[in-house]
């Protein structure tokens, strides 16, 4: 049940922000500064690499374009193989979003604590493993990129509007991925 619960509650808050590494709706304009999403991978055990991946946001269209015939409609994904429906989801955001600032999940196992707050206007969800070489995850997301994501009906989410949001309103990390020696470090400026 833990790990179904941490996959799950995992899965909808990375879909928001990896997703914004794959695509992007950008509305950009020539006097405005364009958002830039960088990507820092480090690996320092075992097979040692750096990969570095610094985009403009709006480059990311052509991916979106691409992707509409794979996995997306419209800029909307469908949800197929998910225990909880995205009506359901949206529902349950619904009644979280309104709940205020609370520490919503705390869940500890042997190995890993995992944590989903909301604080101000972001969500948080945070995994601590135990041990001095331990997996830490820290994603941070903007309640509004959540609202937008959960936006239309039926079975499929909103990427398009969620990754428009994104851009208009966050600057800064939104993922962290610490494994040991190993990190992955997201963030929008």
């Amino acid at each position: 049940m833990f790990k179904r619960l941490t996959l799950c509650a995992l899965t909808l808050t990375l879909l928001g922000t990896t997703a914004v590494a794959l695509v992007t709706a950008p509305e950009a304009r020539a006097d405005e500064k364009t958002p830039w999403i960088h990507v820092s991978v480090t690996e320092n055990g075992g097979e040692k690499a750096n990969v570095n991946v610094n985009l403009p946001l709006s480059l990311m269209e052509v991916a979106l374009d691409i992707a509409q015939d794979e996995i997306l409609v419209d800029g909307n994904i469908e949800l197929e193989h998910c225990d909880v429906s995205v009506a359901d989801m949206r529902r349950m955001w619904t009644e979280l979003r309104d709940a205020g600032d609370a520490y919503f999940i705390t869940a500890e196992q042997d190995d890993e604590t995992v944590r989903i707050r909301r604080e101000g206007n972001s969500l948080y969800v945070d995994v601590d493993g135990k041990g001095s070489d331990a997996e830490k995850v820290r994603i941070e997301v903007p309640l509004s990129v959540v609202d937008a994501l959960f936006e239309g009906d039926g079975n499929a989410l909103n990427l398009r509007a969620a990754l428009t949001e994104l851009q208009k309103t966050t600057e800064g990390e939104i993922l962290s991925v610490q494994d040991g020696e190993d990190r992955v470090c997201v963030w929008i400026d």
